[in-house]
């Protein structure tokens, strides 16, 4: 049985994370994929909502049985969250079992500034997923590391719909409808 990681901040899941998933898993190349939100983003300067907030959006979000399982070890683990140590962990807990590592390509230009990407590269394959406007373009590496899952195109971005919800607007489909909901019922995104 094949696994795939798909981390992030999940400020807030967005229904373009869940076609991620969806397209990942119609794709066969996997048969499960842990949803890991991060406790710190190394990227990112900090996280509008808590994590227990993020956690539990990603737990309405991602409705799927037994193929997805939110997984909050980096939240517990705390501190910054590097992909590589939840990948190590993960080949400990599943040894034996290829690991894949799902980003969208617009994570693929700096890939080599994610801490200890040589190690990620030995423990996962990476399956990349179209973002739109950036290219279908792999990082010169070897070709087994990086798996390019064509037909696939995010133009959903987390910090777009925070601005949105901030303004009070509609957000439309952008969000699956048990997130807004939960979004709404704790004041989250909120100017006031």
């Amino acid at each position: 049985m094949a696994l795939a990681v798909l981390g992030g901040s999940f400020d807030p899941v967005h229904s373009g994370h869940v076609a991620m998933v969806r397209h990942v898993l119609d794709s066969g190349v996997v048969q499960k994929i842990l949803v890991i939100p991060a406790a710190v983003s190394p990227f990112k300067s900090g996280t509008s909502a808590l994590a227990v907030h993020r956690l539990e959006m990603a737990r309405l979000a991602f409705q799927f049985g037994g193929q997805v399982e939110i997984d909050d070890r980096e939240i517990r683990r705390g501190g910054p969250s590097y992909m590589v140590e939840t990948l190590e962990e993960l080949n400990r807990e599943y040894p034996g079992t290829p690991l894949n590592l799902i980003i969208g390509a617009d994570n693929v230009p700096d890939f080599s500034l994610w801490h200890r990407s040589e190690d990620i590269l030995s423990l996962a394959t990476v399956l990349v997923l179209g973002r739109h406007g950036h290219p279908e373009k792999l990082p010169d590496s070897p070709a087994s590391s990086f798996v390019y899952l064509k037909g696939f195109d995010q133009r959903v971005s987390s910090t777009v719909i925070r601005a949105i919800l901030a303004n009070g607007s509609a957000v439309g489909d952008l969000i699956p409808p048990s997130v807004y909901q939960y979004i709404r019922d704790n004041d989250l995104y909120s100017e006031t």
